[in-house]
Protein backbone atom coordinates (compact mmCIF):
# COMPACT_ATOMS: atom_id res chain seq x y z
CA UNK A 1 0.00 0.00 0.00
CA UNK A 2 0.99 3.44 -0.90
CA UNK A 3 0.17 6.82 -1.02
CA UNK A 4 1.10 9.90 -3.19
CA UNK A 5 -0.13 13.18 -2.00
CA UNK A 6 0.42 16.45 -4.31
CA UNK A 7 -0.45 20.07 -3.85
CA UNK A 8 -1.50 21.72 -5.70
CA UNK A 9 -2.85 19.43 -8.33
CA UNK A 10 -1.39 19.30 -11.67
CA UNK A 11 -3.63 20.29 -15.02
CA UNK A 12 -3.54 16.45 -15.78
CA UNK A 13 -5.19 15.85 -12.16
CA UNK A 14 -8.07 18.15 -12.79
CA UNK A 15 -9.50 16.56 -15.48
CA UNK A 16 -11.91 14.18 -14.57
CA UNK A 17 -11.05 10.49 -14.43
CA UNK A 18 -12.36 7.27 -13.80
CA UNK A 19 -10.70 5.80 -10.10
CA UNK A 20 -10.85 2.42 -9.42
CA UNK A 21 -10.99 1.03 -5.86
CA UNK A 22 -7.80 -0.88 -5.06
CA UNK A 23 -7.76 -1.30 -1.50
CA UNK A 24 -10.01 -1.24 1.55
CA UNK A 25 -9.15 -0.61 5.01
CA UNK A 26 -11.78 -2.01 7.29
CA UNK A 27 -12.12 -1.40 11.28
CA UNK A 28 -12.71 -4.18 13.54
CA UNK A 29 -13.82 -4.07 17.33
CA UNK A 30 -13.67 -6.48 19.65
CA UNK A 31 -14.43 -6.67 23.45
CA UNK A 32 -11.26 -7.40 25.84
CA UNK A 33 -10.95 -7.47 29.54
CA UNK A 34 -10.14 -3.42 29.75
CA UNK A 35 -12.63 -2.65 26.90
CA UNK A 36 -12.75 -2.69 23.50
CA UNK A 37 -10.22 -3.33 21.33
CA UNK A 38 -9.78 -1.66 17.41
CA UNK A 39 -8.28 -3.38 14.77
CA UNK A 40 -7.39 -2.51 11.23
CA UNK A 41 -6.85 -4.36 8.50
CA UNK A 42 -6.48 -3.97 4.71
CA UNK A 43 -8.44 -5.68 1.69
CA UNK A 44 -7.96 -6.18 -1.63
CA UNK A 45 -10.97 -4.22 -3.90
CA UNK A 46 -11.60 -7.58 -6.89
CA UNK A 47 -13.07 -5.86 -9.19
CA UNK A 48 -16.05 -7.59 -10.36
CA UNK A 49 -19.17 -7.43 -13.51
CA UNK A 50 -20.76 -4.80 -11.77
CA UNK A 51 -19.98 -5.07 -8.36
CA UNK A 52 -16.75 -5.19 -6.43
CA UNK A 53 -15.95 -7.71 -3.23
CA UNK A 54 -13.07 -7.75 -0.80
CA UNK A 55 -10.58 -10.09 -0.69
CA UNK A 56 -9.17 -11.56 3.20
CA UNK A 57 -8.25 -9.29 5.85
CA UNK A 58 -4.51 -8.39 6.01
CA UNK A 59 -2.55 -7.12 9.05
CA UNK A 60 -1.22 -3.52 7.85
CA UNK A 61 2.63 -3.88 7.18
CA UNK A 62 5.16 -1.76 9.09
CA UNK A 63 5.29 0.34 5.86
CA UNK A 64 1.46 0.50 5.65
CA UNK A 65 1.86 1.54 9.02
CA UNK A 66 4.42 4.23 7.86
CA UNK A 67 2.96 5.22 4.99
CA UNK A 68 -0.78 6.25 6.38
CA UNK A 69 0.95 7.98 9.27
CA UNK A 70 2.65 10.53 6.51
CA UNK A 71 -0.59 10.77 4.65
CA UNK A 72 -3.03 11.82 8.16
CA UNK A 73 -0.43 13.42 10.30
CA UNK A 74 1.14 15.99 7.63
CA UNK A 75 3.80 18.37 8.57
CA UNK A 76 1.73 19.04 12.13
CA UNK A 77 3.92 19.10 15.49
CA UNK A 78 2.75 18.37 18.71
CA UNK A 79 4.83 20.49 21.96
CA UNK A 80 7.05 18.35 24.19
CA UNK A 81 7.82 19.34 28.25
CA UNK A 82 11.15 19.23 29.70
CA UNK A 83 11.32 15.96 30.82
CA UNK A 84 10.15 14.33 27.80
CA UNK A 85 12.22 11.79 26.40
CA UNK A 86 10.59 10.56 22.60
CA UNK A 87 7.35 11.09 21.36
CA UNK A 88 5.57 8.48 18.71
CA UNK A 89 2.12 8.60 17.11
CA UNK A 90 0.62 6.79 20.06
CA UNK A 91 3.73 6.88 22.56
CA UNK A 92 5.35 8.87 25.00
CA UNK A 93 8.54 8.62 26.64
CA UNK A 94 9.41 11.05 29.54
CA UNK A 95 11.66 11.63 32.29
CA UNK A 96 10.86 11.91 36.40
CA UNK A 97 13.58 13.03 38.32
CA UNK A 98 13.96 11.53 41.94
CA UNK A 99 11.42 13.01 44.23
CA UNK A 100 8.98 12.22 46.58
CA UNK A 101 5.46 10.55 46.33
CA UNK A 102 2.78 8.72 47.66
CA UNK A 103 1.86 5.24 47.25
CA UNK A 104 -0.67 3.01 47.68
CA UNK A 105 -0.02 -0.99 49.00
CA UNK A 106 -2.87 -3.75 49.58
CA UNK A 107 -0.18 -6.92 50.08
CA UNK A 108 -1.59 -9.82 49.21
CA UNK A 109 0.59 -11.74 51.17
CA UNK A 110 -0.14 -11.63 55.16
CA UNK A 111 3.41 -11.35 55.95
CA UNK A 112 4.12 -7.88 53.93
CA UNK A 113 0.95 -6.50 54.98
CA UNK A 114 1.82 -3.86 57.32
CA UNK A 115 3.25 -2.08 54.45
CA UNK A 116 -0.02 -0.57 54.25
CA UNK A 117 1.06 1.60 57.31
CA UNK A 118 3.09 3.35 54.37
CA UNK A 119 -0.03 4.02 52.00
CA UNK A 120 -0.48 7.48 51.42
CA UNK A 121 2.65 8.88 52.74
CA UNK A 122 5.53 10.24 50.19
CA UNK A 123 8.10 8.25 50.18
CA UNK A 124 11.83 8.50 48.11
CA UNK A 125 11.64 7.65 44.62
CA UNK A 126 14.84 6.99 41.98
CA UNK A 127 15.02 8.27 38.91
CA UNK A 128 11.92 6.92 36.54
CA UNK A 129 12.14 7.03 32.66
CA UNK A 130 8.57 6.05 31.88
CA UNK A 131 7.46 4.59 28.47
CA UNK A 132 3.40 4.90 27.40
CA UNK A 133 1.89 3.30 24.72
CA UNK A 134 -2.45 2.49 24.25
CA UNK A 135 -2.63 0.02 27.30
CA UNK A 136 0.65 -0.79 28.40
CA UNK A 137 2.94 0.97 30.62
CA UNK A 138 6.60 0.14 31.03
CA UNK A 139 8.70 1.91 34.23
CA UNK A 140 12.75 1.82 34.89
CA UNK A 141 14.73 3.64 37.06
CA UNK A 142 17.96 5.39 36.14
CA UNK A 143 20.76 6.95 38.61
CA UNK A 144 21.30 10.36 39.16
CA UNK A 145 19.29 13.68 38.85
CA UNK A 146 20.08 14.42 35.66
CA UNK A 147 18.28 14.01 32.31
CA UNK A 148 18.99 10.87 30.72
CA UNK A 149 20.60 10.51 27.36
CA UNK A 150 20.73 7.76 24.87
CA UNK A 151 23.37 5.97 26.31
CA UNK A 152 22.05 5.88 29.99
CA UNK A 153 22.02 2.37 31.55
CA UNK A 154 18.12 1.64 32.58
CA UNK A 155 17.77 -0.13 35.64
CA UNK A 156 14.53 -2.30 37.10
CA UNK A 157 12.30 -0.37 38.83
CA UNK A 158 12.21 -1.04 42.58
CA UNK A 159 8.57 -1.41 42.62
CA UNK A 160 6.02 -4.30 42.99
CA UNK A 161 3.19 -5.13 40.36
CA UNK A 162 6.31 -5.25 37.50
CA UNK A 163 6.67 -7.80 35.10
CA UNK A 164 10.26 -8.52 33.96
CA UNK A 165 10.56 -6.47 30.77
CA UNK A 166 9.39 -3.61 32.81
CA UNK A 167 5.65 -3.35 31.90
CA UNK A 168 3.45 -2.56 34.82
CA UNK A 169 1.10 -5.11 36.05
CA UNK A 170 -2.23 -2.98 34.92
CA UNK A 171 -4.64 -5.07 37.09
CA UNK A 172 -7.90 -2.55 37.49
CA UNK A 173 -5.60 0.20 36.70
CA UNK A 174 -7.63 3.14 34.42
CA UNK A 175 -4.91 4.32 31.93
CA UNK A 176 -5.33 7.57 30.38
CA UNK A 177 -6.45 7.35 26.98
CA UNK A 178 -3.93 9.95 25.28
CA UNK A 179 0.19 8.81 24.89
CA UNK A 180 1.33 12.64 24.95
CA UNK A 181 3.82 14.82 26.41
CA UNK A 182 0.85 16.58 28.08
CA UNK A 183 -0.86 12.79 29.80
CA UNK A 184 2.51 12.43 31.29
CA UNK A 185 1.20 13.47 35.24
CA UNK A 186 -1.82 11.73 34.16
CA UNK A 187 0.31 8.66 33.66
CA UNK A 188 2.08 9.19 36.65
CA UNK A 189 -0.78 9.37 38.44
CA UNK A 190 -2.23 6.14 37.11
CA UNK A 191 0.88 4.48 38.80
CA UNK A 192 1.37 5.72 42.09
CA UNK A 193 -2.39 5.43 42.43
CA UNK A 194 -2.59 2.19 41.57
CA UNK A 195 -2.79 -0.36 44.59
CA UNK A 196 0.67 -2.46 44.53
CA UNK A 197 0.03 -5.59 46.10
CA UNK A 198 3.00 -7.58 45.65
CA UNK A 199 6.11 -9.00 43.31
CA UNK A 200 4.49 -10.11 39.96
CA UNK A 201 8.50 -11.57 39.30
CA UNK A 202 9.90 -14.15 40.12
CA UNK A 203 13.65 -12.68 39.48
CA UNK A 204 15.83 -10.85 41.17
CA UNK A 205 15.69 -7.31 40.20
CA UNK A 206 17.09 -5.36 43.57
CA UNK A 207 20.08 -6.02 45.67
CA UNK A 208 18.38 -5.85 48.83
CA UNK A 209 17.80 -9.07 51.18
CA UNK A 210 15.23 -7.80 53.42
CA UNK A 211 11.52 -6.60 53.31
CA UNK A 212 9.42 -3.94 51.05
CA UNK A 213 8.74 -2.29 54.37
CA UNK A 214 11.74 -2.26 55.30
CA UNK A 215 13.55 -0.73 51.98
CA UNK A 216 10.71 2.06 52.09
CA UNK A 217 11.68 2.91 55.81
CA UNK A 218 15.21 3.24 54.98
CA UNK A 219 14.45 5.58 51.65
CA UNK A 220 12.66 7.80 54.50
CA UNK A 221 15.30 8.00 57.35
CA UNK A 222 17.98 8.63 54.19
CA UNK A 223 15.34 11.24 52.66
CA UNK A 224 16.02 9.67 49.36
CA UNK A 225 15.79 6.59 47.64
CA UNK A 226 19.29 3.89 48.23
CA UNK A 227 19.99 3.44 44.45
CA UNK A 228 22.68 1.10 45.29
CA UNK A 229 20.34 -1.56 45.76
CA UNK A 230 18.71 -0.44 41.78
CA UNK A 231 19.80 -3.46 38.90
CA UNK A 232 20.68 -3.14 35.28
CA UNK A 233 17.60 -3.89 33.15
CA UNK A 234 20.55 -4.48 30.25
CA UNK A 235 19.48 -1.89 27.99
CA UNK A 236 20.04 1.38 27.85
CA UNK A 237 17.48 4.47 27.00
CA UNK A 238 18.41 4.05 23.87
CA UNK A 239 17.59 0.67 23.25
CA UNK A 240 14.07 1.01 25.13
CA UNK A 241 12.82 3.40 22.92
CA UNK A 242 14.23 2.07 19.33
Amino acid sequence: MSFQVTYPPSPAELMPQPLLPTLALLIYERATQHGSQVLLRKHAVRQGEGACTLGPAQALTRADVTDLTRLLAGQGLQRTRPTTLAVGLQCVAWWRPPGLRPMLFDAKYAQSRSVARLSGIPVPHPGLVFVATPGTLKVYAVTGDGLPTDDTPLLHAPYWNMFPGGQLCRGTTRYPEACTPASQDDWETAFFQSVFTGPSRTDRYMNWGQSYEELLDAALAAGTFPEQVLLPAGLTLAQALS
